[in-house]
């Protein structure tokens, strides 16, 4: 079992997004799936200075991850929020939907969320598993190569990659968004 996600990450609309992905290509592969989960949450920052779903980054051998979004497809975390939304196929490579999702069914995440999520799939939709692992191995700087084993991309390797100037202030705003989180928790 996977260590728990850190207050503030945001498991049900990580689900849903999850679930945006697998509307358009049914059958996703995981590997495919948890890097446009990536790249949306990279794009998301580059775009409105925040994280959507607030997860940690990690490098692992096939590229950059957003670490509970992989732990909750896997049904590692919250396992009744995801199997709402997304299936695992036997060979635990490939991610189906439990049913059919409408946009009514994708609540938590907003309409300029979607934008989002529509430019990352109009960019990388048509990659292949293997393509969009290549593609960030080449193209994210705040990713580490590594053959075995995980390092963390912090939030601020990450805004310096993409070209944020304001990284502090962003660093100290997903700090804020946490801190409150985890007083809701509590």
């Amino acid at each position: 079992m996977s260590q728990a996600p850190l207050a503030g990450f945001d498991s049900r609309k990580a689900a849903q997004i999850a679930a945006f992905y697998v509307s358009k290509q049914p059958d996703i592969e995981k590997l495919k799936l948890i890097k446009l989960i990536y790249l949306a949450e990279r794009r998301a920052l580059a775009k409105f200075g925040l994280p959507m779903i607030f997860d940690e980054f990690y490098s692992l051998k096939d590229g950059p991850i957003c670490s509970s979004a992989l732990n909750g497809i896997n049904g590692e975390i919250d396992p009744e929020t995801w199997s709402s939304y997304i299936v695992m196929n036997q060979n635990r490579r490939n991610i189906a939907l439990r049913r059919a999702v409408s946009r009514d069914d994708l609540d938590e995440i907003s309409d300029a969320e979607i934008d989002v999520l529509e430019e990352v799939w109009g960019t990388f939709g048509s990659f292949t598993a293997g393509q969009i692992r290549n593609w960030t191995h080449n193209n994210c700087p705040e990713y580490t190569e590594l053959s075995h084993g995980r390092v963390p991309i912090t939030y601020s390797a990450l805004l310096e990659a993409i070209g944020v100037t304001r990284i502090p202030d962003i660093e100290e705003d997903i700090a804020q968004a946490r801190k409150v989180s985890s007083y809701l928790l509590a």
